[in-house]
């Protein structure tokens, strides 16, 4: 297992490759503890480098696709998502309680700071996608209000 953080868009991502296929494109990867199966593009097999003394040759290294992470569609209108890649740490409402604008719903982690993810509108929460402890990715659905 590989382990990895990458920086996107001030973005961090915290990436293990489980399993890499040798015999095709495929691999296991956990991005921010979610589970992805992914593939290669334009992989290709290392060319071993002859070494010569004084200078240091690498093998190519092979270009990666990148992950894309579609969020789950919100079951209605009105979906509340996440801002950045966490954990949920705690989630403030229930199924049917009346929210207000700017009242705190729920609390994710990321990158070791809590983050209060706020209602953007007044309504009643109709669903909550994400539960305590749950992984999500930025975009991702929490919390519907309608």
């Amino acid at each position: 297992m590989k382990n990895y953080t990458f920086k996107i868009n001030e973005n961090e991502y915290n990436v293990q490759i489980e399993k890499l296929d040798k015999d095709s494109n495929h691999a296991r990867v956990i991005v921010n503890g979610v589970e992805y199966d992914v593939e290669v593009a334009g992989r290709t097999k290392p060319v071993a480098a002859k070494p010569q003394l004084g200078t240091v040759k690498a093998a190519p290294v092979a270009e990666a696709a990148p992950i894309v992470n579609k969020p789950r569609p919100a079951v209605g209108g009105g979906a509340i998502t996440s801002p950045l890649p966490g954990t949920v740490v705690s989630v403030n409402v229930a199924v049917g309680d009346k929210v207000t604008m700017g009242q705190t719903i729920m609390v994710l982690e990321a990158m070791k700071m809590e983050n209060n993810i706020t209602a953007d509108r007044d309504g009643v929460v109709k669903e909550i996608a994400a539960q305590k402890g749950a992984a999500v990715m930025e975009g991702d659905t929490l919390i519907v209000v309608g």
